[in-house]
């Protein structure tokens, strides 16, 4: 673009340059020819005196404009880097603020030069100090549970070979300390426009105290399931035991001795009914 314009302006240069010598030369030939005996040599320096000076000035005023131009382009263009890196600074700001908010941790995976980079949250989350980039490690899953290894690279395998875009999945993920912990891991796959994936980006989410608090109440309504089933049997033998006597009791009433006798058998019934009740209670507890 510079190199068109700058022909161009030497372009109209040679081109009013000329029409002036020209013009200028023919005039003072025809002043020559009306006026023989008159000397008009002055006028040729003149001429070009007028034609330099007049060049200079065209040159000054248009270098003055185009510079001038340059200026404010290159101030506009300083503005408009300023408004993006503010605009930069704000969307990281807030990517910082939600990745704080959601305790979220942020990889990076380049797929072409098999390059894993963690962005942040890693050691918060996690303790491993390695947040740099890592290369040949991905695909290995080393830090998955052994359990969940296989389950998660078929998964990866799976949504590149079938060119999905999102995905999630759930698994244990290895602690500096030796603890796993359970995490939600969502992410976007990208390709090039061959359909080739180049690129993979996640956020890993603990959940681990969810996942744990589930599993307690699961146990805990097993275990209630258990003792339900367990001492249901022990409360039906007496309660069934009480309600045999009762019609025993109505027909005993004139009977003092058999009386006597189906009311032993009634507070033997009702200890052994209160006894149930004791031992489900303390189950419970």
């Amino acid at each position: 673009m510079k190199n068109k314009t700058l022909i161009k302006i030497i372009s109209i240069y040679l081109a009013l340059g000329g029409i002036w010598l020209l013009t200028g030369t023919q005039f003072i030939g025809w002043l020559d020819r009306q006026y023989p005996a008159t000397d008009l040599r002055s006028l040729y320096y003149f001429k070009n005196i007028v034609f330099l000076i007049g060049s200079a000035m065209v040159a000054v005023i248009g270098l003055n404009r185009h510079y001038r131009g340059l200026l404010s382009a290159e101030r506009k263009h300083k503005m408009e880097l300023i408004a993006h890196k503010k605009q930069l600074n704000d969307q990281v700001n807030l990517y910082n603020t939600v990745t704080k908010a959601t305790n979220d941790v942020i990889w990076d995976y380049d797929i072409v030069n098999d390059k894993l980079t963690w962005m942040s949250g890693y050691k918060e989350v996690f303790g491993h100090d390695d947040t740099q980039i890592i290369h040949n490690s991905f695909w290995s899953m080393k830090r998955v549970h052994p359990d969940d290894q296989a389950r998660i690279i078929y998964e990866f395998e799976r949504i590149i070979k079938e060119e999905e875009s999102n995905w999630k999945a759930e698994y244990r993920y290895l602690c500096q300390d030796g603890n796993y912990k359970h995490i939600s891991d969502r992410g976007y796959l990208i390709f090039d426009d061959n359909r080739n994936p180049i690129r993979m980006l996640g956020a890993m989410q603990d959940i681990d105290v969810r996942v744990k608090y589930e599993e307690q109440l699961i146990a805990q309504n097993e275990k209630l399931k258990e003792i339900a089933w367990h001492n249901s049997h022990e409360v039906r033998r007496p309660l069934s035991n009480l309600l045999g006597l009762i019609p025993l009791l109505k027909d005993a009433a004139g009977n003092k001795e058999t009386f006597a006798n189906l009311v032993g058998f009634l507070e033997v019934s009702a200890g052994e009914l209160d006894n149930a009740v004791l031992k489900i209670n303390d189950q419970i507890d």
